[in-house]
């Protein structure tokens, strides 16, 4: 069993630290407050190009690094792996383009009601 007395004295202690790191970091957030914002935010000047679909372009280009690495079997099934992936990209794509086209407006008839 541990001593009382010395779990005591490290829980002081934890509190003493988490105490220092909370004024620490209001601190840094009340000078980081106090720097006026930039009509544009925060962003960095330049144009950031990035692939419209990050993660495939990641994944094509592992495949492209790893043709000269690994056996032709193995890069013909990574390539068929990918390929499968893009067609079922596109159907998931097509399915939600039909979707969200506007469905032509159906006629109803009118009908004649007698008041008398």
């Amino acid at each position: 069993m541990a001593d009382p007395d010395h779990v005591r004295e490290q829980y002081a202690q934890a509190e003493r630290l988490v105490r220092e790191a909370q004024q620490a970091a209001e601190a840094a957030a009340s000078a980081a407050g106090a720097r006026e914002v930039p009509p544009r935010g925060w962003s960095a000047g330049g144009e950031q190009t990035s692939a419209p679909f990050p993660d495939l372009g990641a994944l094509a280009a592992l495949v492209e690094s790893m043709r000269g690495v690994v056996p032709p079997e193995l890069s013909r099934q990574l390539s068929d792996a990918l390929r499968e992936l893009l067609i079922a990209l596109r159907a998931v794509l097509d399915f939600y383009i039909t979707r969200l086209e506007t469905p032509e407006p159906q006629r109803s008839e009118a009908q004649d009601i007698p008041v008398e």
